[in-house]
């Protein structure tokens, strides 16, 4: 399963980086949904929370490892689920799991 996002320590992110995860105070209130692009102002209102670092998406795989993989783990997931596939719960779980796996549910 390749990886497609990263911890990185709040002072080394950088405006642009996009949130893999939304990010959250002690209380789990959402201070920023994930899939935000982060900016300066954004960075500082972390700080001055105590947050101390954020997962981001990884933008170091390539486009083809990506898809070879999404591929891999689609093969993969109608093999398991050959016998129940068409059988609506069997659909979204197997749905879920794709998601779960490719990171493409956050």
């Amino acid at each position: 399963m390749i990886n497609r996002c990263k911890q990185v320590q709040l002072d080394d992110a950088e405006p642009g980086m996009v949130l893999f995860e939304a990010v959250m105070d002690a209380q789990r209130t959402v201070l920023l949904p994930e899939a935000t692009v982060l900016t300066d102002s954004m960075l500082r209102s972390l700080e001055r929370r105590g947050v101390e670092y954020v997962f981001v998406v990884d933008d170091d795989i390539s486009q083809e490892a990506w898809e070879a993989e999404c591929r891999r783990v689609q093969e993969r997931l109608d093999r398991l689920f050959r016998q129940s596939r068409g059988k609506g719960a069997s659909d979204t779980l197997m749905q879920s799991i794709f998601e779960y796996r490719t990171g493409r549910g956050t």
